[in-house]
């Protein structure tokens, strides 16, 4: 087969075709020239994700190994990984969850009744730019603490961030910098004069009775930005695009909205944001015949195995009442999206919301545009009509 490159725009669209090839004809491929392995049938990216001591995340989770300005939880391993995962979680507890979603059903009400006005009115709508970006962000700005009307910036950041070509980027460390100088006076802010908020509890937790360092605050402020705005985001544009080629799917939640449990789990398997995960071999390892070595970068294509024919029975299909689901679309071993909760609930109260005020809504497919970046999959721009 031709060289299998994830930062080409051929597939930027739709990479599926490409994925299917791989996992049916070359399930462990190799980049010569790059010099990376890719790795797509679900039992072994599954098997991959668990083995965390073969296939580590702190020598960097990217091709080209940037490992990070700031300590984050994504690039760690355990024992320090485990250890603040811990003091992490109490932020994200299926209670504190529960006790958000008044905030979500008013962020959501209140943009899609934007939505509903502009489109009466003769606006074009762009619903990434006017609803999944701003969804996520406005959420997680308020359990920060911080004020929601800077989501523009953290968009641009994060974005930034995504699209970086390289880890010496100037835009990546541009980026960066200007998240970590944001929070720098907010984590100042909150030293002098606590608040009941996710930055405080953060300034307040302990390990082993020793406070987090000053980098670990801002790295877990930084992480906690940019995975809450982009994971979320893209998640939703893909929701839009596949309840607009699916509108059988789309009627059936309008007339039963309890199927949307069940619902976002298909759309995080069919299309989930996050379709690709990197990671660096410790130790040298024999996989369907092929040798990887000790040092290498493995890309572990959750977004082939989530349609792997052997794991899933029509595979290719939205089944929104598929059951079992084991998909991968939110990792899996000590990786697992620590916010997973808040982001079902987003992807669900989100589009019931739409849904409901926006049942036959269009979307202009020939205008989609996607975002070129192997780590996360989802639209930057996605025109509608109101329907």
């Amino acid at each position: 087969m031709e060289e299998f490159n994830p930062y080409s725009r051929r597939h930027l669209g739709n990479p599926f075709p490409i994925y299917t090839e791989l996992r049916e004809s070359h399930p462990v491929y190799l980049n010569e020239r790059r010099g990376f392995w890719t790795i797509t049938r679900y039992e072994d990216v599954h098997a991959c994700l668990k083995d965390w001591r073969s296939f580590c995340s702190g020598q960097g989770i990217t091709l080209d190994g940037f490992s990070g300005l700031k300590p984050m939880l994504i690039l760690m391993d355990p024992p320090r990984h485990d250890e603040l995962r811990r003091v992490m979680l109490h932020a994200f507890t299926p209670k504190v969850i529960a006790g958000m979603e008044a905030t979500v059903r008013r962020i959501a009400t209140v943009l899609v009744d934007d939505l509903v006005a502009r489109g009466r009115a003769g606006e074009e709508i762009d619903l990434v730019h006017d609803f999944g970006a701003p969804l996520p962000i406005m959420v997680i700005a308020e359990m920060l603490g911080i004020d929601p009307a800077d989501h523009a910036k953290f968009r641009q950041w994060s974005n930034g961030i995504m699209l970086a070509n390289g880890p010496d980027a100037a835009e990546l460390l541009e980026c960066y910098g200007a998240i970590f100088d944001y929070f720098e006076s907010i984590v100042a802010e909150r030293r002098r004069d606590p608040r009941d908020d996710l930055v405080s509890a953060i300034l307040q937790a302990e390990v082993d009775g020793q406070s987090l360092t000053d980098d670990e605050v801002l790295g877990f402020c930084a992480l906690l930005l940019i995975a809450g705005n982009e994971t979320t985001a893209n998640l939703l544009g893909n929701i839009a695009v596949i309840l607009h080629q699916n509108r059988d799917v789309r009627q059936h939640l309008i007339d039963d909205p309890k199927l949307f449990p069940t619902a976002v789990e298909e759309f995080l398997r069919y299309d989930g944001s996050v379709p690709t995960l990197t990671r660096t071999l410790t130790r040298d390892i024999t996989l369907h015949g092929q040798h990887l070595s000790e040092g290498q970068k493995v890309l572990l294509v959750t977004a082939a195995a989530n349609r792997d024919p052997r794991q899933f029975e029509n595979a290719e299909s939205v089944d929104i009442q598929r059951d079992p689901n084991p998909h991968l679309g939110l990792g899996v071993g000590i990786h697992y999206c620590m916010g997973a909760r808040l982001a079902r609930q987003e992807a669900r109260l989100g589009f019931q919301i739409l849904l409901e005020r926006m049942p036959g809504y269009e979307v202009t497919i020939d205008k989609v545009e996607y975002i070129n970046t192997p780590s996360v999959r989802g639209p930057v721009r996605l025109p509608i009509a109101i329907g």
